[in-house]
């Protein structure tokens, strides 16, 4: 019963506005017959705000045809085309209506609103312009035009009018725009003084948070980034945000937090490769050397030539006492880039502790000609290999190689007694006394307490 009754009302009111109508038109048409156009007019607007644009057009039209000239008449046309979307008619029809009135502010808005609707974002933009020509603190249009500068990427422009719009009211909205604004103009400096300034009065809004963040790692402020990320939830960062994030805290030393947000991106794009290499960084840093390694092979797997990421297994590998691990991962970095001096270094360090000493040795030899022209960066380096390579000549009796390379280890370290000692032994067992007896005598100099050189001066006195 209730359903029959409530059905038969609604037919009611659609029969009564449908007689309503149909009684307006014929009022309307009466009266352009009667030339009382301002009620026509009247009747045309009642039609207009009810959404009958049928009936509206049709009297408007009736009256434009009569040559009367009017503003409210192309202003209705204007709307009535608007509500119909045909936006070219409407456009037409504002025109002529501002002609007649140049400062009428509203017939602007309406051409500029349907310019901006129909993506002519400059036109709507100079209609804006326009209004604040005519208003200069009208708000609605400097907000306008911002959001048509913005929307046509002037992202410079539209900081400027989001800041003009700022100096007469401040909005939530409007710090979030201009944050944007200038975080799409790269302006990380202004881009952060309105994020943080609008954070001053919306402290909880994700989106000035996240503005926030972006603006200090920009400027990297490494310790406001992390503090602005970690105010904004996971589902509205995207993954450049959460790298930056996790690259953030790594600055600041924070490495679980940053591996977190490592974790985070390759769950959703497990091809993320180069975070393979932060998060493994991240581990070996803090000597968990297992999860380096197991990090280092992930980025491996997608990028099998990436000689960096062996040769830092190598590392892991060595810190870990792992020797023919280490081993293998310099080798293959060294198959892959053969002239970078770390991997070689260590690669001997590495057949150092696994006792491959004619490994070592050729390794050693091989850093001395990487070192060419660059003894003083790798100092320290050329007097372990000369003294190295020095020593294993002596081991093997090859005593004028020996010599050479002591020699040179010496110009490294001149006061170095050990190599003194081992010098006087070659140049005693080459024969060559007067060397043999002046180095001797060096090292007693320098340590009394020289067994070599003791015996070695006690030989060749009694020769």
């Amino acid at each position: 019963m209730k359903k029959t009754a409530l059905l038969f009302i609604g037919i009611f009111f659609v029969l009564s506005f449908n007689i309503n109508a149909q009684s307006s038109l014929a009022d309307g048409e009466k009266a352009i017959k009667n030339k009382e156009y301002s009620k026509v007019l009247t009747i045309a607007k009642e039609f207009i705000d009810n959404n009958n644009t049928t009936d509206a057009l049709k009297l408007l039209i009736q009256l434009r045809e009569k040559n009367f000239s009017d503003i409210k008449l192309f202003e209705y046309l204007g709307d009535t085309y608007s509500k119909m979307n045909v936006a070219e008619n409407a456009l037409i029809n504002y025109e002529h209506a501002e002609e007649m009135d140049s400062l009428n502010i509203q017939l602007k808005f309406k051409s500029a609103e349907l310019l901006r609707k129909s993506k002519r974002y400059k036109e709507a933009g100079n209609k804006y312009l326009k209004i604040i020509q005519i208003d200069p603190n009208n708000k609605k249009a400097i907000l306008e035009t911002a959001t048509i500068l913005y929307l046509a990427k002037y992202y410079n422009d539209a900081a400027t009018y989001y800041e003009k719009y700022l100096a007469l009211e401040q909005t939530k909205d409007v710090y979030q725009k201009i944050s944007k604004a200038f975080l799409e103009s790269k302006n990380y400096e202004k881009a952060y003084k309105y994020s943080v300034e609008g954070l001053m009065k919306y402290s909880e809004e994700v989106v000035l948070n996240k503005s926030a963040a972006i603006a200090s790692f920009g400027l990297q402020k490494f310790d406001d980034a992390g503090k602005y990320y970690s105010a904004v939830p996971d589902s509205l960062m995207t993954i450049s945000d959460l790298k930056n994030a996790g690259k953030a805290f790594q600055m600041i030393k924070a490495d679980s937090i940053a591996i977190k947000y490592y974790e985070k991106v390759i769950q959703r794009d497990s091809t993320q490769s180069s975070l393979f290499m932060d998060m493994a960084n991240n581990y070996f840093r803090n000597k968990n050397n297992e999860l380096a390694v197991k990090y280092y092979l992930a980025k491996i797997k997608i990028d099998p030539n990436y000689e960096l990421a062996y040769r830092y297994i190598g590392f892991a590998n060595f810190a870990m006492e792992k020797w023919d691990d280490a081993r293998v991962a310099f080798l293959k970095a060294k198959e892959l880039m053969d002239t970078t001096f770390t991997t070689n270094y260590w690669l001997t360090q590495t057949y150092n502790q696994m006792d491959s000493l004619d490994q070592s040795a050729e390794q050693y030899v091989y850093l001395l000609k990487l070192a060419e022209g660059k003894e003083k960066q790798y100092k320290n380096e050329m007097l372990e290999a000369n003294g190295a390579l020095g020593q294993r000549a002596f081991q093997k009796k090859n005593y004028s190689g020996a010599v050479t390379y002591l020699l040179k280890a010496l110009q490294y370290k001149p006061g170095e007694w050990r190599f003194m000692e081992m010098l006087g032994a070659s140049y005693h067992q080459l024969q060559n006394y007067d060397e043999a007896i002046r180095w001797y005598k060096a090292v007693l100099k320098l340590n009394s307490k020289s067994e070599i050189a003791k015996k070695g001066l006690r030989m060749l006195s009694a020769d």
